[in-house]
């Protein structure tokens, strides 16, 4: 807890805090919504104007710089499908987050913050805002995730992950010991059937293509799918099932919405719909840390 009395010509107490700490001002506003700032005993609002004199006690700040901060995130459940004492398979839901995009995220319900409750010091790439994860699923995609438990675990899927992406060709993408399925349920739009014509008899079908996720600041980068069965459905939608050779943002439902097959319920690239978008990882192989080949779906 930091104590101080404020000095001087009237200022905005946000303003004032990022002059006393290097933190910026969105930092603050986050700590006075949780009531972390006291004005002269009583929580503080982001605009209030401090007088000479006044009381200012401050939460531990770096409570909300470290793994502590977690402690805000909703204690959920996600199936594990498989554990060792390296890594586990979960299962994650739909509206899970794979991991708060900040600090300020923490209230929603992530993976992160599963893990975080259950095994607490999970080794990391990064921050510890993404403690155990070797790769993410967006919010409204469920399935399979890998999840290091330990240094050796992290550093043998790291490894994995690494010689997926930088493998140059196709060929030696397939070699490496390390696959990912997904299926989509999708409409066809415009364009889309003349793909469907396209492809036909051609299966598996590559798409190799520059994705052009719609996300802030965004670097297109080449993608690589392969379609590999389709199936109608009785409502006159398809279930497509696809591989990844590499994990683009965005990458499936870029590729699928700009061949005419938006995926249902995407409501960036397709259109909203009542439920949430219909994409699973369904399908995970992999070399384990013994060398044992090891193949998961749901």
């Amino acid at each position: 807890m930091h104590e101080l009395t404020f000095e001087g010509a009237s200022e905005r107490i946000d303003k004032w805090l990022t002059m006393k700490f290097p933190y910026s001002r969105s930092f603050f506003h986050h700590i006075l919504e949780r009531g972390g700032v006291l004005l002269n005993g009583k929580p503080a609002k982001k605009s209030a104007k401090l007088k000479t004199g006044d009381e200012i006690s401050i939460d531990n700040l770096e409570r909300y710089l470290s793994p502590v901060i977690l402690e805000e995130a909703p204690l959920i459940e996600i199936p594990i499908l498989r554990e060792t004492s390296d890594y586990l398979i979960i299962n994650k839901p739909k509206g899970v987050l794979s991991h708060p995009n900040s600090i300020w995220d923490v209230g929603e319900p992530s993976v992160v913050g599963f893990l975080y409750h259950h095994y607490k010091q999970l080794p990391s790439i990064g921050s510890f805002i993404r403690a155990g994860l070797l790769h993410r699923l967006d919010k409204d995609t469920d399935g399979l995730m890998i999840i290091a438990k330990t240094e050796r675990g992290l550093q043998h899927f790291k490894t994995l992950f690494k010689e997926k992406s930088e493998s140059e060709t196709l060929e030696q993408k397939d070699q490496v010991p390390l696959k990912k399925w997904y299926r989509a349920t999708c409409e066809i739009s415009e364009g889309g059937n003349k793909f469907l014509k396209q492809i036909e008899g051609k299966l598996p079908f590559i798409i190799s293509e520059e994705v052009k996720a719609k996300v802030p600041n965004t670097v297109p980068k080449l993608g690589i799918t392969q379609i590999e069965k389709i199936e109608k459905k009785p409502d006159g939608k398809l279930q497509i099932f696809l591989q990844i050779f590499t994990g683009r943002t965005h990458q499936i439902r870029y590729h699928l919405s700009s061949h005419g097959l938006p995926i249902y319920g995407d409501y960036l690239y397709g259109r909203e719909a009542e439920i949430p978008m219909q994409l699973t990882a369904y399908q995970l192989e992999f070399k384990d840390l013994d060398g044992e080949m090891m193949r998961i779906s749901i």
